[in-house]
């Protein structure tokens, strides 16, 4: 049978599966995921194209322009060292700028010309933000200085201006827009060798890396930071100067704290790059933007004939091997790059310094020198929902625990900016024209597993791939299958059974409709859910307008009416008519239920806040979390994690897991009420309001009881499940 009749028949079986499934938790969303996949199955006909390893820009659709809607902040970092005599052209290259969302950070590393004098002089006259400071000693290395700025920096954007160097004034203005893609981690301008007086040497970028061949440096270009690698980045560094390129911000990489970088004379910048573009993009732009002066007192220039290069070479050689996954002409390429350097500065290629490295890049290895597998993360859109959440926290993890991650967001909902700001800017996010091209991406990435966490996106990439590419895939079930009627289970189980490497699963009630799909027990793995380490900044009382002697409770989750929002606040309701006690009641989400509750007329002790990505910090403020629902599909919510964090109990149905959630040896963190008939007993949930507002010794007790729950489920417990999960399917055959 050819693609387009099986797709159109999975489409049909889809949409029956959603018409059922997907009804009950959004109206109206099941149609929305029909129509999207068939819109996005429609576009199949490129799967079998080759990939234009050059210009992905396709794959996104067209950039869009800086506007005054998008305007990020760029960190102007200007890092300068006895520079006197060029410093005025480069600061006056600055303030020419016509990107106006600029803050800029003066460095001056103890110069000895008066290279200090000029900063604090130039720094006085600006109406831009300008942060100027001085070392008394000199730091001794070029790199702890970009460190300090890069402390310092606040833009979601940051552009290493050195001293010696100037641009256009439109430098920033093209370059920004690029960034509009959030899978671009780094853009770089076409640059243009000048002479000591700033006369160009006719030196050209043709000539710097000639094997990328002159179409490469006149075209405009989006490629992923994998494919340059295998063309050249392994073993030539792509960007000539720092100055001609700008980045996403870098605060947590491992590198910035890693002696050995700063240490580095000539290859530091090239080691930074690889990594800040790691699972994600490189996008060019070919006007002649950057002016590099080549001149005496250029260190890293006079260095590059020194033995200090060939050793700094070979440590980037080590570095690209521990965090790309080298093809096999790749390796040969980098070897044979290291032989010829080495024999050319007069050492013979068996020197035992340069032998055993070159020795070990061997392609055959699948994860050499202990290199971790590069991850797809897929999301279902950037909504709230704990398999939205969930995946973007084990993104952030995984990118800090050494893996290249980057998240597909299939974009089937409006995005909630909230949710973005979830995840880790350090990590690339991508969001395709359409699900069709999966293929190419995952090529383009040099993706080794593909992780998904929503039912819609589990099928839709089985039907993509399968036929135009092998990748490894797993999923996690947080839930949603267990809504699914059994004719639906049996439909999806033929489809995915066959396809799935590993299947993660958060309570243990998901895994009868797994099992009824057909997964056998080892494919089946349990890992329970988790929040990070983010800090804890509670919402003052007085901010929010709550006296500091009511009873505060806390319901967060999404708005639809099976998680509880009206039946909360008829509990808070009697609870306060019989007690008399001033009780308080914060709704935080969105959904219909916000919506059909915005439009009542809503008593003084109710607040209803939206969707707020700081969570923690309103159960902090609250005394007490709030969950009275009956949806089917309730397993482990994130949202009880998020309280447990803030040091608050729980007051939630039995349902799920949420009773084992709270379990210590002393007791329940809090109370769990079973359902009546499927539905949430609002009488007892009024009861147990009652108990805390009139029996203080109850909360303390309870509070008391919070850290034991909490500890059993943290981020590194999580990170070191999905580690063993993801080798467990790798190995598979």
């Amino acid at each position: 049978m050819d693609l387009k009749r099986r797709l159109r028949r999975r489409g049909r079986r889809l949409r029956e599966w959603s018409l059922r499934h997907v009804q009950p938790l959004a109206p109206g969303l099941h149609n929305l995921i029909f129509f999207r996949l068939r819109r996005f199955l429609a576009r199949s006909q490129g799967l079998g194209r080759s990939l234009e390893w050059s210009d992905l820009r396709q794959l996104f659709g067209s950039e869009a322009a800086a506007t005054s809607r998008w305007q990020p902040l760029v960190s102007v970092i200007v890092p300068a060292y006895n520079h006197r005599p060029y410093l005025e052209e480069r600061l006056n290259s600055i303030s020419a700028q016509d990107y106006p969302h600029v803050e800029v950070i003066l460095l001056d590393d103890a110069s000895t010309d008066g290279t200090a004098d000029a900063l604090r002089a130039w720094a006085g006259r600006q109406a831009r933000p300008t942060r100027l400071v001085l070392n008394e000693s000199n730091s001794g290395s070029p790199f702890r200085q970009w460190r300090k700025g890069l402390e310092l920096a606040r833009g979601d954007l940051i552009w290493i201006a050195e001293s010696d160097d100037s641009c256009a004034p439109d430098f920033l203005s093209r370059l920004v827009p690029l960034f509009s893609n959030p899978a671009v981690m780094l853009a770089h301008a076409r640059t243009v060798f000048v002479d000591q007086a700033g006369q160009p040497t006719g030196w050209e970028l043709e000539h710097y890396i000639p094997e990328l061949g002159p179409d490469f440096w006149r075209r405009p270009s989006t490629t992923s930071a994998h494919e340059l690698v295998q063309r050249i980045w392994a073993r030539r560094n792509l960007i000539a100067n720092v100055s001609g390129a700008v980045f996403r911000t870098a605060r947590q990489y491992p590198l910035l704290g890693d002696p050995l970088w700063e240490s580095l004379r000539i290859c530091g910048d090239w080691w930074f790059y690889l990594c800040l573009a790691r699972g994600g993009f490189v996008a060019y732009c070919p006007e002649a933007l950057n002016y590099y002066r080549q001149h005496s007192s250029n260190t890293s220039v006079g260095l590059h004939r020194s033995e200090r290069y060939l050793q700094e070479h070979l440590l980037i050689a080590e570095k690209v091997s521990t965090h790309y996954a080298l093809s096999g002409s790749a390796c040969l390429a980098v070897q044979r790059e290291l032989k010829e350097r080495w024999s050319a500065h007069g050492h013979p290629a068996s020197d035992p310094k340069a032998a055993d490295l070159i020795a070990g890049l061997d392609s055959h290895a699948p994860f050499m020198h202990g290199r971790k597998p590069n991850i797809l993360m897929v999301i279902y859109s950037l909504v709230p929902g704990g398999g939205e959440i969930l995946p973007l926290r084990l993104a952030n993890l995984l990118h800090g625990a050494g893996y290249a991650v980057t998240v597909l967001d299939c974009d089937q909902l409006p995005s909630q900016e909230g949710v973005r700001q979830m995840l880790n800017p350090e990590v690339p996010l991508v969001v395709l024209k359409g699900l069709a091209e999966l293929p190419r991406l995952v090529r383009a990435l040099g993706i080794e597993l593909i992780h998904s966490h929503h039912a819609w996106a589990d099928a839709t990439i089985a039907e993509v791939l399968q036929g135009a590419s092998s990748i490894p895939h797993v999923i996690t079930s947080h839930g949603m299958y267990d809504t699914m009627e059994e004719e639906q289970l049996e439909r999806l189980g033929h489809l995915l059974t066959p396809w799935l490497r590993g299947v993660a699963y958060v309570a243990d009630k998901n895994t009868g409709p797994l099992k009824q799909m057909g997964f056998e027990p080892e494919r089946l793995c349990k890992i329970v859910n988790a929040v990070d380490d983010a800090p804890i900044h509670p919402v003052s009382r007085s901010s929010l307008g709550l006296p500091e002697d009511a009873l505060v409770l806390c319901v967060v989750s999404r708005g639809i009416r099976e998680k509880g929002w009206q039946e909360a606040m008829e509990a808070t309701a009697m609870a306060r008519s019989a007690t008399g006690r001033d009780i308080r009641l914060l709704i935080l989400g969105t959904g219909p239920e916000l919506e059909r509750i915005q439009q009542l007329s809503q008593p003084p002790w109710l607040q209803t806040l939206g969707f707020r990505s700081n969570a923690r910090d309103y159960y902090a403020c609250a005394d007490l979390g709030l969950l009275p629902s009956w949806f089917q599909g309730e397993s482990q919510p994130l949202t009880l994690l998020e309280c447990l964090a803030a040091g608050r109990p729980f007051l939630a149905s039995d349902i799920g897991e949420i009773r084992s959630m709270l379990e210590t040896s002393a007791g329940l963190a809090g109370m769990v009420i079973p359902l009546e008939a499927g539905r949430v007993p609002v009488r007892l949930f009024a009861e147990a309001i009652g108990r805390y507002a009139t029996d203080p010794e109850l909360l303390v007790d309870h509070r008391a009881r919070v850290a034991q729950a909490a500890a059993r489920q943290g981020g590194a417990a999580m990170l070191a499940a999905h580690e063993q999960f993801y080798a467990q399917a790798l190995s598979r055959a």
